[in-house]
């Protein structure tokens, strides 16, 4: 379920996946909001209250890995990977978002632990067009061109952020990424964003910003 909210995503999504009616799919994922898995989606402004989009703890539980657990070097060798498919991803032109920031949080801020569970990421966007309808038109063609088929409207209007986090990840379980602005979380992880690792990877999301939106 929270696999399926990991952008907003109406209430119907819910329906199909639990096969229950509107009103008991809306009911779970109350249930979930209260729990502090979902909040309601930007969408939900323009679209009633039954749009949710999954929040850290909830992106957390969407891509817990129930593999083993991978090194600290394995997950610095996995960081610089994403990376450089983040430069690859700005320096192409034919791409609708930019890579602004990418911040790593979770165990691998604690130098103490070398076994991890996986690389936790959190991963900023721009529009590269912020003509609001222009991108909207842009963004349907792209669907259309990938040649994927796509089960609803909102589906291809979320294309490029969802085909974005599946080139980052390049199909890495040991690799979890989110959206949400890190900079909410609690006081010990901003803590840990403070140390030599944070100026390295600060350094590293600057030199990927600094490609910028052509």
């Amino acid at each position: 379920m929270m696999r399926a909210y990991f952008d907003d995503r109406p209430v119907e999504v819910a329906c199909d996946i639990l096969g229950v009616s509107q009103d008991a799919a809306r009911d779970q994922m109350r249930a979930f909001e209260a729990a502090g898995y979902v909040e309601r989606g930007g969408l939900a402004h323009g679209a009633g209250d039954d749009w949710w989009a999954t929040t850290v703890k909830g992106n957390a539980l969407a891509n817990a890995s129930f593999g083993k657990p991978i090194s600290r070097a394995t997950a610095t060798r996995l960081l610089g990977q994403v990376i450089e498919r983040a430069r690859a991803y700005n320096a192409d032109p034919a791409r609708l978002l930019t890579v602004a920031e990418i911040v790593v949080f979770g165990s691998y801020l604690d130098p103490a632990v070398d076994l991890l569970g996986d690389l936790d990421l959190a991963v900023s966007t721009a529009r590269r067009d912020t003509d609001g309808q222009r991108y909207v038109d842009k963004v349907l063609e792209y669907a259309r061109a990938s040649g994927r088929s796509f089960s609803a409207f909102h589906d291809r209007l979320f294309w490029p952020a969802r085909e974005l986090r599946m080139i980052l990840k390049n199909r890495s379980p040991a690799i979890s990424i989110t959206d949400e602005d890190i900079r909410k979380l609690t006081e010990r992880i901003e803590a840990g964003l403070k140390g030599p690792l944070a100026a390295a990877v600060s350094e590293g999301a600057r030199a990927i910003e600094d490609r910028g939106a052509p």
